[in-house]
């Protein structure tokens, strides 16, 4: 293939993500015209679990090679959503089982087949471009299924076809990574005894492993905080419903627009500035987005907007400062465990949101997710820029 692996990488996220994204939608309206929704909460909490285990899934990926592990999460995850269509709730139980580990080893192996293949210089680019077919494939996923559901006679109807739609996509995007070519992997330096190199990095993962999950359940828990209730507190604002899916609309734009400028013109030499600037504005934006929840719509819209444009500028920085500090032997394990860190914090989040809501309402929620975003953004840089130099060499 001649469009290298960020390009490979970019056409896989869109039609993985857009089959994700159409599934997630129509999947639930699907179960609730036959009457299934408690069959979808349970196959809905399967996945979780099946996900969590994130870290193991980045170990084999590790050993099997990321590529390898990529086309077999994808094939995966394609055969779990076209189990969707089951509502029973033992084949809900399998085939959201399936999906969940599918996903989830894609998500990891990601990072391995990255991390063997690219040079330092090229990650911020792969990066950029592989968070910029996410959010497309977002668009594609929900514009998509917005779509069919309007043409479609019924709602069940249209959900139902969606549903057959959203694994055919993944299965292109299968096809796709299996015309990807097997690179080798880049030789690493070896100027110690292998003993010696050995033990010396199973304390450097286990130390460095311990600091990304601390910071993976921070990132889990202030995102969880704002994200399920992006809505709600856009209504409470002064928007309309029409509004607010407006709003978040130009939301998406906004980090589709940012993430293409990240990964044309980002450089390997300051992510730890880019981060530091990008969560600190985020931080600052979420609390005046809770000082400003009376001003109207417009402001609001505004303000959102501009968040989320650095929200996906943090996010895609985070992402090239993993890849400079994580060793390259273990790059699928020690990512899996800050994944499933992420997990566990969004889980917080979610459970911590509601009463928190109950009880101050919007405005707390913001201050909240604001202050803990703030916080993030000295952590991140204290806990990492000891052990970046030393990784970087060693992953190089």
């Amino acid at each position: 293939m001649s469009l290298g692996l960020r390009g490979q990488l970019g056409v896989f996220t869109v039609l993985f993500a857009g089959g994700m994204w159409m599934s997630k939608v129509a999947q639930p309206l699907y179960f609730e015209q036959v009457n299934a929704l408690v069959a979808f909460g349970i196959g809905y909490a399967v996945m979780a679990v099946v996900g969590g285990f994130s870290f193991a899934w980045g170990a084999f990926a590790d050993r099997f090679g990321g590529l390898n592990a990529v086309r077999l999460g994808t094939l995966l995850y394609a055969i779990g959503i076209a189990g969707r269509l089951f509502t029973d709730v033992i084949p809900v139980v399998i085939f959201s089982g399936v999906a969940g580990a599918g996903a989830s080893l894609v998500l990891v192996a990601i990072r391995p087949w990255v991390r063997s293949t690219a040079s330092d210089e090229e990650i911020p680019k792969i990066v950029g471009a592989r968070n910029l077919g996410n959010q497309t494939g977002l668009l594609l996923g929900t514009v998509g299924a917005a779509s069919i559901f309007a043409l479609s006679a019924t709602q069940g109807d249209g959900a139902k076809t969606a549903l057959l739609i959203a694994p055919a996509l993944v299965a292109a995007a299968f096809v796709w990574v299996m015309l990807a070519p097997n690179s080798q992997a880049r030789s690493l330096p070896n100027s110690v005894p292998e003993e010696a190199d050995e033990a010396a990095d199973r304390r450097r993962y286990k130390a460095l492993a311990v600091k990304l999950a601390v910071i993976g359940l921070l990132s889990g828990f202030y995102v969880s905080l704002v994200a399920p209730y992006l809505p709600l507190i856009l209504t409470n604002g002064g928007a309309t419903a029409a509004q607010a899916a407006l709003i978040m609309a130009l939301m998406s734009v906004a980090q589709i627009c940012a993430t293409w400028i990240f990964s044309r013109y980002s450089t390997s030499s300051r992510p730890f500035a880019l981060f530091a600037v990008s969560e600190v504005l985020t931080g600052v934006i979420t609390l005046a987005a809770a000082l400003a929840l009376g001003l109207g719509a417009p402001w609001i819209a505004v303000i959102f907007i501009a968040r989320a444009a650095f929200v996906s500028l943090a996010i895609a920085s985070e992402e090239t400062i993993q890849y400079a500090i994580i060793p390259a032997q273990a790059t699928g394990f020690v990512f899996g465990i800050s994944q499933t860190a992420f997990l566990v914090g969004d889980t917080l989040g979610g459970v911590l949101g509601a009463p928190l809501w109950l009880n101050a309402g919007p405005e707390g929620l913001l201050f909240t997710a604001g202050a803990v975003t703030l916080f993030n953004a000295v952590l991140l840089p204290a806990l990492l820029r000891s052990v970046r130099s030393e990784s970087t060499v060693k992953a190089a």
